[in-house]
């Protein structure tokens, strides 16, 4: 296996090409927005491969547990809702937590299941803050609290990092 150049850095040359050899040649205003829109997606999964695994391993163990937890934190709630909020506490927050490294399709399957048992969760907990439930709210704080910290690094993995901000 070749290790230079490294695949970061075939990613990074393609990036470097599209500016200083296609974007000169190109008239078309929204062919150039193209190019730079182009350079950015590249630059982005420069960004986000080292970690990619990694963070969908913290993503599946986190939601795991905040399915559990936001169960919890709903008590005695009645409803529809709040027994679809405990059968998915017993289904995905039953889930066994992933070692690293683990198997990519497993990553992948689990963080789909899981993320779309978050989205169901708080609609459901909506419906429960809006007939009154004050548990619910709790229970969406855990939800906010599991999300809040994914989001600040995704946000500093894809526009800051060794990224696209402050270059020239």
């Amino acid at each position: 296996m070749y290790t230079t150049p490294s695949p970061d850095d075939l990613i990074e040359g393609v990036i470097i090409s599209l500016g200083a050899d296609i974007m000169p040649a190109v008239n078309n205003p929204r062919a150039q927005a193209t190019v730079a829109m182009m350079q950015a997606i590249l630059q982005q999964v420069r960004q986000t491969l080292p970690h990619y695994q990694e963070y969908l391993v913290e993503e599946h163990n986190g939601m795991v547990e905040v399915m559990r937890d936001v169960a919890a934190a709903i008590g005695k709630a009645r409803g529809p809702e709040a027994t679809r909020i405990r059968k998915r506490a017993k289904t995905l927050g039953g889930r066994a937590a992933l070692p690293t490294p683990v198997d990519p399709a497993a990553v992948s399957a689990g963080s789909k299941l899981l993320n779309q048992g978050i989205l169901d969760t708080m609609l459901d907990l909506d419906v429960l803050q809006r007939a009154g439930n004050k548990d619910a709210d709790k229970a969406l704080n855990l939800i906010r609290a599991h999300l809040a910290p994914r989001y600040a690094r995704d946000a500093a993995t894809l526009l800051v990092g060794a990224g696209m901000v402050g270059r020239g």
